[in-house]
């Protein structure tokens, strides 16, 4: 049913513009995680024989992912599109998972599938009249034949008998079923989860904007009011206060006295033009007396 179900979607399918640089591009990614899986069988495996026949099979996958990607970039670059990065891809530790026999009848089942499939593939770019990829198919046949013969030889020897190896390959398929049927229940689950969110969002992103701007304050600038200054005249400091109320006055004798003092060398020094209100220290200050003449001892009179 699988081949008959490639079969009939394979015109189709390469004929959809930029499907067939990635559908290339996704042939070396998996290539490219086979080669990972092979070397560690090789890295693990108690025989030599095996071990030498794992690498040998890793370098002919590196060698396919390669081949895949350079026919993906050529027709990227034909289409006017950036090529895709080198093919990269993550290990599933098949060999530690399933057992050295369980992963030869895995890997075969694998090298079985691809082989028909590929077959399929290079005769319909042959009927297309595609050479390069027809012949980019044919070159990756020859090693998947002796990819699946030399798997199944080796499932054969661990298992026993052809029987025994039988059974190993329903097996392999039970487990590859069950792991196809995660990997799809993940991705089913992940859309699931991509379209409730964006229905969620759908409907409440509105509900919650209107209920936003329903309950919004109105606000909007004011300016602060002014600050009322409590201090008046009678609230002055206590020293302020205790000047007195009336400072002398510039008088014309005062100027007088002022002048004949400060030829006598003293201190004071009267402004003519002085505050009724002056601060303490200055109001404090008093003028300086002026000795009259008569004020003198009545020798220096005489």
């Amino acid at each position: 049913m699988r081949r008959a179900l490639v079969r009939l979607v394979t015109p189709i399918v390469w004929r959809v513009p930029g499907h067939g640089a990635r559908k290339l591009y996704g042939f070396a990614g998996a290539e490219q995680g086979s080669r990972i899986d092979l070397l560690q069988a090789a890295h693990r495996t108690t025989s030599q024989q095996r071990r030498a026949l794992y690498l040998r099979h890793a370098l002919d996958e590196a060698r396919h992912a390669g081949m895949f990607w350079r026919r993906s970039t050529d027709l990227r670059v034909a289409e006017g599109r950036a090529p895709f990065p080198p093919p990269r891809a993550d290990t599933e530790d098949l060999f530690e998972r399933l057992g050295e026999l369980r992963f030869l009848a895995f890997v075969h089942r694998g090298e079985q599938r691809g082989r028909r499939q590929f077959e399929l593939y290079a005769r319909h770019f042959d009927r297309r009249g595609d050479a390069r990829t027809r012949t980019l198919f044919e070159a990756i046949l020859s090693d998947e034949h002796r990819h699946e013969g030399y798997t199944r030889e080796l499932l054969v020897e661990l298992a026993g008998s052809e029987r025994a190896a039988r059974a190993e390959l329903r097996r392999a398929a039970l487990w590859e079923a069950w792991r196809s049927w995660r990997r799809a229940g993940r991705a089913l689950a992940g859309a699931i989860y991509t379209l409730a969110m964006i229905a969620i969002y759908l409907v409440a992103g509105p509900i919650a904007a209107v209920a936003a701007r329903l309950t919004r304050r109105r606000s909007g600038w004011q300016l602060p009011a002014p600050a009322v200054s409590l201090t008046t005249p009678t609230s002055m400091p206590s020293a302020a206060a205790a000047a007195p109320s009336t400072a002398p006055t510039s008088t014309p004798s005062a100027v007088f006295a002022a002048s004949s003092t400060a030829s006598t060398s003293m201190p004071s020094v009267v402004s003519s033009t002085a505050p009724t209100s002056m601060p303490p220290a200055a109001s404090a200050a008093s003028p300086t007396p002026v000795t009259s003449p008569t004020s003198l001892p009545l020798s220096e009179a005489s």
